[in-house]
C-alpha cells in the first residue's frame, strides 16, 4: 500500500513538472507573438488572458516568470544593439539613423519593443528624450536606463556618442556573461529539489521494495 501511494505521488509530481514546463513554453511563444502583432499593428483584437493567469497565486508566479524570461532575452540582445549603434555612428550615421537601422532590420524582442517608440518620435508625435525615457521605464534594466539617459544628454549637448556606446556594449556583454555564470553556479542547488523528490524515493523503492515484499510474504 505504501509503495502504491509513493508511486502515485512520484507520478503526480512528474506530470505536474511536465505540465509546468509546457505551459511556460506555450506562454513564452504567446507573449512573443502578442508583442510582435501589437507593435506591428497586425491585429486590433485584445487577446484573452489564459485562465491560470487569473488565479491568485499561480497567476503571480507565471507573470513573474514571464517578466524574468523577457528581461533575460533583452539583456542577451542588448550588446548586439549597442554594437550596431556604435558601428553606425562610427560610419557617419546619426543616432536616429543608427537606431532605426537596428529596430527596422531586426525582429528580436528588443527591436520590437523599441520600434513603436522610434516610429512615434520619427513622426514627431513625441520627442526623442521622451521616447528613450519610456523605453527605459518599460524594460526596467539598469544598464539600458543609463544608456538612454546618456544618449539624451549627449544628443542635447552635442557630445560624441560612439565611444560611449561601445563602452556600454562591452559592459552589457560582461554583465550578461556574469549573470550566466551565476545561473550555472546555482544549477546544482536547484537540482537538489528534483533529486530529493524524484530520484531518491525511486532509489529507496528499488532498495527497500524487495525487502518489504519479502517480509510481507513471510508474514502471510
Amino acid at each position: 500500500m505504501v509503495m502504491v501511494v509513493i508511486s502515485a505521488l512520484l507520478l503526480g509530481l512528474t506530470v505536474g513538472l511536465l505540465c509546468h514546463f509546457l505551459l511556460q513554453k506555450r506562454q513564452r511563444s504567446r507573449q512573443r507573438n502578442s508583442i510582435r502583432s501589437r507593435l506591428l499593428a497586425t491585429t486590433s483584437v485584445e487577446e484573452t488572458v489564459p485562465f491560470y493567469e487569473k488565479l491568485p497565486f499561480i497567476g503571480a508566479v507565471v507573470r513573474k516568470g514571464q517578466a524574468q524570461h523577457t528581461a533575460h532575452r533583452i539583456e542577451a540582445e542588448l550588446p548586439r544593439m549597442l554594437d550596431i549603434l556604435a558601428m553606425g555612428m562610427h560610419a557617419g550615421l546619426s543616432f536616429d539613423a543608427s537606431f532605426g537601422l537596428y529596430v527596422l532590420r531586426f525582429n528580436t524582442e528588443l527591436a520590437l519593443l523599441c520600434r513603436d517608440r522610434f516610429e512615434l518620435w520619427e513622426r514627431g508625435l513625441i520627442s526623442r528624450s521622451d521616447g528613450l525615457e519610456q523605453l527605459a521605464a518599460r524594460m526596467d534594466i539598469p544598464l539600458f536606463d543609463r544608456f538612454c539617459r546618456t544618449a539624451s544628454r549627449s544628443l542635447r549637448h552635442g557630445i560624441p556618442m560612439a565611444p560611449l556606446i561601445k563602452e556600454y556594449a562591452n559592459e552589457a556583454r560582461k554583465e550578461y556573461r556574469n549573470k550566466q555564470k551565476e545561473l550555472v553556479l546555482k544549477a546544482p542547488v536547484k537540482m537538489l529539489l528534483p533529486t530529493g523528490v524524484l530520484i531518491l524515493p525511486a532509489m529507496l523503492l528499488l532498495v527497500i521494495g524487495p525487502i518489504v515484499l519479502d517480509v510481507t510474504g513471510r508474514m502471510v
